[in-house]
């Protein structure tokens, strides 16, 4: 009786980890396939993207991008001609004093 016993707990241990088992791959299959669904309406959305106007908005950017960086580069050309101008100044100041 005590063999027929642990016999029987042994049989529902392994039909209970069958059973997880079982759940498990069921839970990650249908994960997978919305996974899958996911992906395709992705695929779809991309292909069916107007690329014109994504491509025409990073065009503008940029030129945007390009005006301010003229606008920046001729600014520090007046700071450098400044600092020049006032390094002369001082340095005639100077040559006046002595």
């Amino acid at each position: 009786m005590n063999a027929e016993s642990l016999l029987l707990a042994i049989l529902i241990v392994l039909t209970l980890i069958l059973v997880i088992a079982g759940i498990a791959t069921a839970f990650l299959i249908t994960s997978m396939r919305a996974m899958r669904s996911e992906q395709q309406a992705m695929r779809r959305a991309i292909a069916n993207m107007d690329w014109t106007s994504v491509f025409s908005n990073l065009q503008g950017s940029s030129k945007e991008s390009v005006r301010i960086l003229d606008i920046i580069d001729k600014r520090l050309q007046k700071l450098e001609a400044l600092e020049k101008l006032q390094i002369s100044q001082s340095q005639f100041k100077q040559q006046q004093g002595r």
